[in-house]
C-alpha cells in the first residue's frame, strides 16, 4: 500500500492588503472577526479571474501554473517537466486529473462517522509581527496556523503542523494588481518533502472566464489499450501468501509487481528504476511506513499479458522486501492501472480478470454483496464499523498484508472502540514491512468488524503506531478477509462487489 506524495503547491488566492485602522496587539478578536478582516483586507474580489504562477523547487522542477476562477468554480491546471495534472471545484464537484490524463471525481464522505474535533483559537503575537497568531488544531497539535499582521490584517506566514513535518509558507511581495493588493511571492519551506519552493505571480487580471473554463476537464487519454477485438483478459498473475503477483515487461524484462488496490498509483522499485534508466523528476521526501526518497518518473511501455501502456506516469520508491523466496517485487500495479478497468479477482481459482471498464457487469450471484466505495483519493474507501464505532475511510487493500489495521486517525476518535479479547495464539506475531522499512504495531482480537453486511467477529488485527500511516484515513480491510471472496472492482461507478467463494460460504455459514 502507498500514498501518493502530493505537491504542496500555491493555487492559493491570496487576498491581503492594508487597511488603515490598526488594533493593539494585546486584544484578540473572535476568529469570526479575525477572517472577515483578513478576507476584506486586499480590496473588492472580481467574480472571475485568471492568474499566471511559475513555482521553482530545490527538488530541481519548474511547475507553470495556471488558474481559471468563474463564481464558486474553478480550475487550475499544473505542468511540471513532461507532468500535467489539473484540479478543481465545479458545481460543488471537488475533481483532479492525475498525472496519466485519467479524470476523477472526489467523492465526498457520507459524513455519519465522528468527526475529528480541532479547535480554533486567536492569540496575540509579536514575531514574527504584531499581531494575532489564528489556530485551528486537533488534540494532537496538528493542524493550520496563519500569522496575520495586526495593522494590515495580511496573513504574512502559515504553518501546516502534520505528525511527519511542518509545511510553512512566507508570503510577501505584497503590492495591488488590477484593484486587488495581495501577495506575489510564496516561500515555501516542506519540512514534510525536505524541499523549499518559490512561487512567484507572473500574471493575474480580472476577466470574463466562460463556464467552459472551469468545467471538468475530459481525459486526456485512454492509459490501457486491449488488443483488437478483445473483450475480458486474463492478467498473468501468480496468487502467492499473501499478495498477487502480477508479470509485467518493461524494455524487454520480466518484472514482478503487487496487484495492490490500496496503492494510489502505479510504482516501481528505486533500483530497478536506475538500471532500466528511467529519468526521475522532482525527487524528494515522503513517509508512508517510514521515511523514503521518491521521484516521479515516465515508462515508455508496459506490458500486462496482451494489455499495453504507453508513456506511463508513475512513482519511484524503494520497495526492498519479498513476500515469498526467490521473487523479487519491483513495483504496485495501483490506482492509475485500475481505474479505466472492470477487474474480478478469484482468489478461490488464482485468476484475475479484467475488461474495459465501460464493458464491466456485475456479478448475479445471488449472495453478491454490493459495496459502495471512494475512489476520489485513489484507493477504494469504504465504511467499517469496529466494535460498533463507525470508519467512513477503511481502504479496500489488495496488497494489505493479514486482516484489517487501525491508523491512529481512527484510533484517536475511537479509543473505546479498541478492545483487545486477548486471543489469535501466533497470529499476534508479525513484523510489518512497508514502503520506507518496518513499522510498529499492537495486535487486537476485535469482537466486531463489519464491512456492508458481513459481520467478521474475533479476528486479530493490528492498530499501527507511531508516525507510520499518519494520514487522515482509518485503516485498511487487508488480504486475510478479502481472498474469502471473488472480489469485482467497477471503480466506474464507485462499487465493488463480493461474491462469496467456497471459504467465505462456509465462514459465514452458507450452503
Amino acid at each position: 500500500m502507498t500514498k501518493r506524495a502530493w505537491f504542496v503547491g500555491a493555487a492559493i488566492a491570496v487576498l491581503f492588503a492594508p487597511q488603515a485602522v490598526p488594533v493593539a496587539a494585546d486584544t484578540a478578536p473572535e476568529p469570526a472577526v479575525l477572517r472577515e478582516r483578513i478576507r476584506a483586507s486586499g480590496g473588492p474580489i472580481p467574480d472571475s479571474w485568471r492568474e499566471t504562477d511559475e513555482t521553482v523547487s530545490s527538488d530541481g522542477t519548474t511547475t507553470i501554473e495556471h488558474d481559471y476562477r468563474r463564481g464558486k468554480d474553478f480550475r487550475y491546471t499544473f505542468d511540471t517537466g513532461p507532468f500535467h495534472t489539473e484540479r478543481g471545484v465545479n458545481g460543488g464537484r471537488l475533481w483532479h486529473m492525475n498525472d496519466n490524463g485519467q479524470v476523477i471525481v472526489d467523492q465526498p464522505d457520507p459524513g455519519n462517522a465522528t468527526r475529528e474535533v480541532t479547535t480554533t483559537t486567536v492569540e496575540s503575537i509579536h514575531t514574527p509581527v504584531e499581531g494575532y497568531a489564528i489556530a485551528t488544531l486537533n488534540a494532537q497539535g496538528h493542524g493550520q496556523k496563519e500569522y496575520v499582521d495586526g495593522t494590515t490584517w495580511r496573513v504574512v506566514r502559515r504553518e501546516q503542523l502534520t505528525t511527519n513535518g511542518t509545511i510553512v509558507t512566507t508570503l510577501d511581495d505584497v503590492r495591488a494588481d488590477h484593484g486587488r493588493t495581495f501577495a506575489h511571492h510564496l516561500h515555501v519551506e516542506n519540512g514534510y518533502a525536505n524541499t523549499t519552493s518559490d512561487l512567484r505571480v507572473v500574471d493575474y487580471a480580472p476577466d470574463d472566464v466562460p463556464a467552459s473554463e472551469v468545467a471538468i476537464s475530459v481525459p486526456r487519454r485512454s492509459l490501457v489499450t486491449f488488443p483488437p477485438g478483445a473483450g475480458a483478459v486474463e492478467l498473468p498473475a501468480r496468487f502467492g501468501p499473501s499478495h498477487i503477483l502480477v508479470r509485467v515487461e518493461i524494455g524487454g524484462r520480466g518484472l514482478d509487481f503487487v496487484l495492490d488496490s490500496g496503492a494510489g498509483t502505479i510504482t516501481i522499485d528505486s533500483d530497478v528504476a536506475r538500471d532500466l534508466g528511467l529519468k526521475e523528476y522532482g525527487k524528494h521526501s515522503a513517509v508512508t511506513a517510514g521515511r523514503y526518497t521518491t521521484a516521479r518518473t515516465v515508462v515508455p511501455e508496459m506490458r500486462i499479458g496482451s494489455l499495453v501502456m504507453h508513456d506511463v506516469a508513475i512513482q519511484v520508491v524503494p520497495h526492498g522486501w519479498q513476500t515469498e523466496p526467490h521473487v523479487k517485487e519491483v513495483g504496485l500495479l495501483g490506482f492509475d492501472f485500475l481505474a479505466e478497468l472492470g477487474v474480478t479477482i478469484d482468489y478461490e481459482h488464482k485468476r484475475v480478470t479484467v475488461v474495459p471498464g465501460s464493458a464491466y457487469v456485475p456479478p448475479n450471484d445471488p449472495a453478491t454483496i454490493p459495496l459502495d466505495v471512494r475512489v476520489g483519493g485513489g484507493q477504494p474507501r469504504a465504511s467499517v464499523a469496529v466494535n460498533g464505532a463507525l470508519g467512513e475511510r477503511f481502504i479496500i487493500d489488495t496488497g494489505g498484508v493479514g486482516t484489517f489495521f487501525i491508523f491512529d486517525y481512527f484510533a484517536r476518535r475511537h479509543p473505546e472502540a479498541l478492545r483487545d479479547r486477548g486471543g489469535g495464539g501466533a497470529q499476534r506475531l508479525r513484523t510489518l514491512t512497508g514502503i520506507g522499512g518496518t513499522f510498529e504495531v499492537e495486535p487486537y482480537q476485535i469482537e466486531s468488524v463489519k464491512l456492508a453486511s458481513v459481520n467478521f467477529t474475533d479476528f486479530v488485527g493490528y492498530r499501527v503506531k507511531g508516525s507510520s500511516y499518519a494520514q487522515n484515513d482509518d485503516g485498511i480491510v487487508g488480504v486475510d478477509f478479502l481472498r474469502l471472496f471473488t472480489i469485482g472492482f467497477d471503480y466506474g461507478k464507485s462499487r465493488l462487489y463480493l461474491v462469496p467463494n467456497a471459504s467465505g460460504r462456509a465462514a459465514m455459514g452458507l450452503k
